[in-house]
């Protein structure tokens, strides 16, 4: 019987009422000398059961220790990260929390059953970028056990923008929490990274020696993967609105090993459509504008993967062109590429509209990344 679960906390909630019951009939029913040391024993017995109730509360709430083992410290260290020890493999990791008495903020959250927003620094060792983020870990981090792995998901912002965009216009907790208790999302980690210092970089290494795309791609997922309990393999997705989205879309065709699902908002499909951005980030070499362009890259490279969801609304007549454009690419050049387009039938190009598809996003990725989950949430498709 796991220690985690509601039949031990039942168990041990009887027996401490059977403790208490069994002192009060007793209490003067104990024959002559054997009064004194019978109501002792009997006191000692109620105070032993409600702290031995007291503690299986805590741990089926917090969810310390799952079984004898882990309690009495039998399980080899290697195989789990105990809960309250968490913030080491995050600081070995190089990852700074810059969010004051975290870990108690953490678990004070997941015991009401919602994720917190924690305030980070990802170092970038390949790239040569270290720069700010949000991070969201869910309840079930820590409520789960320690044997718990979760996907990760990077969200990026547009321009200009940044990373608090998401909780502030998006209400990111709210609809995450809320996904996530309806069994339409696994519980995952949340990236937002910073995706540029000063101008536009369209998530790219750039010909100006900015190398983001490796540090967006590589070092965020590396940090994640050394710090965080992340599941390994395909278990990473990418959500952005506007710009974001083109780095979503770009960034999982080029690394379809690591990203499972994508998610563009309102996003394009084309490198450099902003002029003063182009000589910057692809100078005069047509190859990596070309390499840099997602729908380029479905014309000519025939991907497989990731699954893609291209939101537009009717509201945002460029954006529709654009998802209609590539979706029909892949329609035609990468038959074997997941693509869904949804259509907003109102709104433009603001927060507004990506709020009403941000719940049917988040499904979106959920269902394509390695969970078992209730039927998503869907949005009506553009037509063909």
């Amino acid at each position: 019987m796991s220690l985690l679960g509601l039949p031990f906390l039942l168990l041990v909630g009887v027996l401490s009422l059977l403790a208490l019951a069994g002192t009060w009939l007793l209490w003067n029913r104990w024959p002559g000398t054997a009064a004194i040391p019978g109501r002792a024993v009997s006191l000692l017995l109620v105070m032993v059961m409600g702290g031995l109730a007291a503690g299986a509360y805590a741990n089926h709430t917090y969810g310390f220790y799952s079984s004898l083992g882990d309690l009495l410290g039998s399980v080899p260290a290697q195989q789990y990260q105990p809960p309250r020890s968490f913030g080491a493999a995050i600081e070995r990791a190089g990852v700074v929390v810059d969010t004051p008495d975290w870990q108690a903020l953490v678990r004070t959250n997941a015991a009401a059953g919602h994720g917190t927003l924690l305030r980070v620094t990802f170092p970038g060792p390949t790239s040569g970028i270290t720069r700010r983020a949000l991070l969201y870990l869910p309840a079930a981090y820590v409520t789960g056990g320690p044997r718990l792995y979760v996907p990760a998901i990077e969200f990026f912002n547009g321009y200009p923008g940044k990373p608090s965009n998401f909780p502030k216009y998006m209400n990111l907790g709210t609809v995450v929490d809320g996904e996530i208790a309806a069994h339409r999302m696994p519980p995952a980690i949340i990236a937002i990274p910073t995706v540029y210092e000063h101008h536009s970089s369209e998530c790219v290494d750039g010909a100006n020696g900015e190398k983001d795309e490796t540090y967006l791609a590589v070092d965020v997922p590396a940090d994640l993967e050394a710090g965080f309990r992340v599941q390994r393999g395909r278990s990473f997705g990418a959500l952005g609105y506007s710009e974001g989205g083109f780095c979503a879309a770009n960034l999982g065709l080029h690394h379809p090993d690591r990203y499972g699902a994508v998610v563009s908002l309102s996003g394009y499909f084309t490198a450099g459509i902003v002029p003063s951005t182009v000589q910057p980030l692809y100078g005069h070499n047509r190859a990596a504008l070309n390499r840099n362009s997602p729908l380029w890259w479905v014309q000519h490279r025939h991907p497989t993967g990731p699954a893609m969801f291209v939101m537009s609304s009717t509201g945002d007549p460029s954006a529709v062109h654009d998802a209609r454009q590539f979706r029909n690419a892949a329609r035609r050049y990468a038959p074997r590429l997941p693509v869904v387009a949804p259509l907003i039938v109102s709104g433009g190009h603001n927060f507004h509209t990506w709020l009403q598809a941000f719940p049917a996003a988040l499904d979106f990725l959920g269902a394509n990344l390695p969970a078992a989950l209730a039927p998503p949430y869907t949005l009506p498709q553009m037509p063909g």
